[in-house]
């Protein structure tokens, strides 16, 4: 259960970042921690691991929009529906 703390501390951390630059790194460390907890499972052949394996899997989503959110946020003005100034 040890790596399971692991991956929800380093998820929590991810999804209440403000800064946004160091987002990318916790969002990255959140991710590498839930495969392994998720390759841990597998490799131990846990019985009743449904709840956690779903649990890791909506973590993983939820890290995805996160990322999603953030470079649709970070995109130029330009690309949000404003018209480019022609040269």
């Amino acid at each position: 259960m040890t790596s399971n703390v692991s991956w929800q501390e380093l998820y929590t951390a991810a999804m209440l970042e403000l800064d946004r630059t160091m987002l990318p790194s916790r969002i990255e460390a959140a991710q590498a921690a839930i495969r392994q907890a998720m390759e841990e499972l597998v490799g131990n052949h846990k019985i009743g691991t449904g709840e956690e394996t779903q649990a890791m899997a909506d973590a993983l989503r939820n890290l995805r929009t996160l990322q999603r959110v953030e470079f649709r946020i970070s995109a130029p003005a330009a690309s949000q529906g404003q018209p480019l100034a022609e040269g």
